[in-house]
């Protein structure tokens, strides 16, 4: 079930009703996992039979929440998934009436799907968990578009949390280009980009021969970064992009067979169509916007 995140970005409630099979004062409990990071939170309530139930969801990220909901005994009656989405347009601001709204809403969704049908990333803001380990360098490659470090998990030891960054001895920063992860420093620096050169010493009584130097983030450490990333508000143009193929759904225009066609010959209608009518909207000019958000690589590796 797609429930949408509009502004102010507060708390999204969702309802449910208990059944009236149970008895009066019967205990629920609602279990609720962030699909992103796999956190979960509980909802209790106890109330009379036929009681509407409301649940309440953070609006502050585009995730799902699967919501699990047993009885007094632990059986479940009721499992689902919420997807709380922002829509690229206010659905609210393209209708007066309520039936229109709800037309708006349903086109805005379908046009939502097409446009991240192609982009599959989407132009959402999300909570994303990293897991790396470290390189013996004072970077860690990022391949995201990460805005925040929300924290930062060394060796499954929290070492860094936004919430209460004095509490902590290490701070951690995105770097200005949005390449890499780093830890923060006051005064001069001369980062390591790579793993040092370690080279083999002979064994002796008298020294420490441990002299290498390490980076911020050392060799086979395990690393669990959570950021956020995407986009903090949706581009202009992709706004634009929606608001086109809302029209040509509302309007009927989005017949993919009319569209691209390559090739037309007479006596018997042999039609040849471009191979892009299988790739794209259905919209030429929503074709050009999205053209410059593909990604051929979303994620650094070696194959």
């Amino acid at each position: 079930m797609e429930v949408l995140r509009l502004l102010p970005y507060q708390n999204i409630e969702v309802k449910f009703t208990i059944p009236a099979s149970y008895v009066t004062n019967e205990k629920f409990v609602a279990t609720i996992t962030d699909l992103a990071d796999l956190s979960s939170t509980t909802q209790t309530v106890t109330d009379n039979a036929a009681y509407v139930w409301t649940i309440s969801l953070s609006g502050k990220y585009d995730t799902d929440y699967q919501v699990v909901i047993t009885d007094a005994s632990g059986d479940i009656i009721h499992d689902d998934t919420y997807e709380v989405r922002r829509p690229y347009i206010n659905p609210n601001t393209l209708g007066t009436t309520a039936s229109e709204i709800a037309t708006a809403t349903s086109n805005e969704e379908l046009a939502r799907a097409i446009i991240d049908s192609v982009i599959p990333q989407g132009f959402y803001y999300k909570k994303v968990a990293l897991e790396t380990t470290g390189l013996g360098a004072d970077y860690l490659p990022l391949w995201i578009d990460a805005k925040k470090i929300i924290s930062v998990y060394e060796n499954n030891v929290l070492i860094y949390e936004l919430a209460n960054p004095t509490a902590y001895t290490r701070n951690f920063e995105i770097t200005k280009d949005k390449s890499a992860i780093t830890q923060s420093y006051i005064g001069e620096l001369n980062r390591m980009e790579n793993t040092p050169l370690v080279l083999p010493a002979g064994s002796t009584d008298y020294l420490d021969l441990n002299l290498t130097p390490f980076g911020s983030f050392p060799k086979t450490y395990d690393y669990k970064i959570y950021v956020e990333a995407g986009y903090t508000s949706v581009p202009s143009d992709i706004a634009k992009a929606t608001a086109l193929l809302i029209e040509d759904i509302s309007c009927g225009k989005i017949d993919y067979y009319k569209k691209y066609v390559s090739d037309y010959k007479t006596d018997q209608y042999s039609l040849k169509f471009d191979s892009r009518v299988f790739e794209g909207t259905g919209n030429i000019l929503v074709d050009k916007i999205l053209s410059k958000y593909r990604k051929s690589i979303t994620r650094l590796g070696v194959l």
